[in-house]
């Protein structure tokens, strides 16, 4: 997109390869702004000019998708502004369809979630720049670093994020849980023993521990 420069600023008399950056820390922008604002520019400042006036704050005006075409191959034109805000991975097409903006197949614009967060192939986890996984290429991360569904990318020991399969919660049994206030228990109360007072009711009323 166009380059709009919002403030320039001259150089001195005498400059080095060391201008560039002293440019960029004194308005506060990385030097890598600094060369995007400046084009011209060599990256290691080789060309820099002095008494020159020179970009130090603005911004690249987002290029529009035309004919609905977007994404890197199409110079990163951007479907936001347009009619369809979504642009799909799988086909560098603008789209407003749910497969076109969810997440996983969104691009830019108008997607689910981050769209820089979730894999657009298939590969994620810390070897794949902490990509997650969602849309049609599941909801897992094994642990090798692939999307997918089921028991190999989602089960325990498999997963490494997303929808990984919990372990169900372990189930008290009843004298672990029981409600007697005072060790008695059954009657009219209908108390139950616990593992305070011991875990079986007597004939006679009385929590007692009973060993298994």
């Amino acid at each position: 997109g166009d380059i709009v420069c919002r403030y320039t600023s001259s150089t001195s008399a005498n400059v080095n390869y060391y201008t560039c950056t002293e440019l960029a820390n004194f308005y506060d922008i990385t030097v890598q702004e600094f060369f995007q604002l400046n084009p011209l520019v060599n990256p290691d400042c080789s060309n820099i000019k002095p008494s020159t006036e020179y970009c130090v704050a603005g911004y690249i005006q987002r290029l529009l998708a035309t004919n609905e075409n977007c994404g890197p191959i199409y110079g990163n034109a951007s479907c936001l502004g347009t009619d369809l805000q979504c642009c799909n991975s799988g086909t560098w097409k603008c789209g407003n369809a749910a497969a076109d903006c969810q997440a996983g197949t969104c691009y830019e614009g108008a997607c689910e979630g981050f769209p820089s967060k979730y894999s657009l192939n298939g590969t994620c986890g810390p070897k794949n720049d902490g990509k997650m996984c969602a849309g049609k290429w599941g909801n897992c991360c094994s642990l090798s670093g692939q999307c997918g569904t089921g028991t190999d990318f989602c089960g325990k020991g498999k997963c490494y994020s997303g929808a990984c399969y919990l372990p169900p919660m372990p189930t008290d049994v009843p004298w672990q849980t029981g409600n007697t206030p005072d060790g008695t228990c059954g009657g009219t109360n209908g108390y139950t023993c616990d593992v305070v007072f011991g875990n079986c009711c007597s004939k006679d009323g009385k929590c007692i521990e009973v060993k298994p």
